[in-house]
């Protein structure tokens, strides 16, 4: 059975830390020390099974939704379903709305991604998005956002604008 345990509680820092920065590139993902610095609304999770960690989660949770920031399942546990186990387990867990943003089906591994969280019933959102850059001035990246159930134009202007201000702390257009 999959479990989660609080990073702040977790004895796999260590494995928590390599694989987030392992998984995500720099553009896509905020210092990991810089983690401990937000508010109680974000989550650092990390996923075990059988009290052997496989992968982490992190999320924030905010009235309209649940938003998964980061997700990744460690290399030597991938292809076995235990992906999917997770993020199921969550989604149980968190059962109103539930948002990530995933790259642009541009390489064979975010075409896998794409199919992955269609398969787990989540629906790609039609309105063109761009997640600001974690690191200042750097370049927004184009992303598609995903959801449990879809967004109408104004829920996902409200969702955006929720991302912009808490997440990424950007106030700018909502275009680069």
């Amino acid at each position: 059975m999959i479990d989660f345990e609080p990073l702040s509680e977790s004895r796999h820092e260590s494995f928590a830390e390599d694989l987030f920065e392992s998984a995500f590139p720099k553009a896509e993902r905020p210092p990991f020390g810089d983690l401990e610095k937000r508010n109680d609304q974000f989550h650092f999770l990390v996923a075990t099974l059988d009290d052997e960690p496989l992968g982490i989660l992190t999320y924030w949770t905010f009235d309209e939704f649940t938003y998964i920031e980061h997700f990744a399942i460690a290399k030597e546990y991938r292809n076995r379903g235990l992906g999917k186990a997770t993020i199921l387990t969550f989604m149980a867990q968190h059962p109103d709305q539930v948002v990530l943003e995933t790259e642009e089906p541009s390489t064979e591994m975010a075409d896998h991604r794409l199919e992955f969280y269609t398969d787990l019933g989540f629906t790609r959102n039609p309105q063109d998005y761009w997640q600001p850059s974690y690191h200042g001035k750097g370049l927004a990246l184009p992303m598609i956002v995903m959801s449990k159930y879809e967004l109408d134009d104004g829920e996902f202007d409200e969702m955006r604008s929720i991302l912009y201000r808490e997440v990424y702390h950007y106030e700018g257009p909502l275009a680069p």
